[in-house]
């Protein structure tokens, strides 16, 4: 079953990233994979990819924990459930991105400001990330993305920025404090993070929204491709 998910979601791997990352990991569920489409569980976050005019066949599988779950994510490709999960189950889109994926198994070099360095994050870290990271105010979220696997740079002691990969494998968790902007920070610590997941054998990709210009620049310079499809965040509750 879970073979016959990635076969399919390679027809478009740019687009399908995210579901291939997180089959990887040992507790995610195939619910559902025909020729039409893929339905995956992972904890709260149902990931879902299809062939055109097929969602609806994959609702009634996502049923039973839209009742369940108050605090459901759900991860869509198209458009074709999102306004039936928006006016009928109470979600919100949270965000419309592309999938940023680094293509190639070369380490990127970089360069840091003089009396920067990038070192690995512990525990004594999470109340800076918890303060100064505002998309997540989940406390424990950050201190279990601290233990997998979250860079720091530092100027001597003080910790001026931080970048991580979150639950589902994917890198973010990017914040440079104000002061220390523009100096190449964000890029060296994407660098720095890209090099580490391919030690470890992984895909390095991230998600951007799509009115982002800068970043999706950002992105190609350092050598990321672009999906080409829109990828759709639903949440109902509080989004990790």
């Amino acid at each position: 079953m879970k073979q016959q998910a990635i076969d399919f979601l390679m027809r478009d791997r740019m687009a399908n990233i995210d579901i291939l990352e997180v089959l990887q990991l040992p507790h995610a569920e195939v619910l559902a994979v025909n020729d039409h489409g893929v339905l995956v569980a992972h904890g709260d976050l149902f990931l879902l990819a299809h062939e055109p005019g097929y969602a609806a066949e994959f609702l009634p599988l996502m049923e039973a924990g839209l009742a369940q779950n108050s605090e459901q994510l759900v991860v869509l490709r198209s458009r074709e459930l999102k306004y039936v999960l928006e006016a009928n189950y109470g979600f919100q889109t949270v965000m419309e991105c592309y999938h940023a994926v680094y293509p190639s198994a070369e380490r990127i070099p970089y360069t840091l400001p003089d009396g920067a360095e990038i070192r690995k994050l512990d525990a004594r870290y999470v109340d800076f990330v918890h303060a100064h990271y505002h998309m997540v105010d989940d406390v424990n979220y950050i201190r279990e993305r601290i233990e997998e696997d979250m860079f720091g740079v530092f100027f001597g002691e003080e910790i001026v920025g931080f970048a991580g990969t979150h639950e589902e494998r994917s890198m973010g968790m990017l914040e440079i404090l104000p002061d220390c902007r523009r100096l190449g920070l964000a890029t060296a610590l994407e660098a720095h993070l890209i090099n580490y997941l391919i030690s470890l054998g992984r895909v390095a990709f991230c998600q951007v929204a799509v009115y982002n210009d800068a970043s999706i620049k950002l992105q190609q310079k350092m050598g990321l491709e672009i999906s080409d499809r829109v990828i759709y965040w639903l949440a109902r509750g509080q989004m990790k």
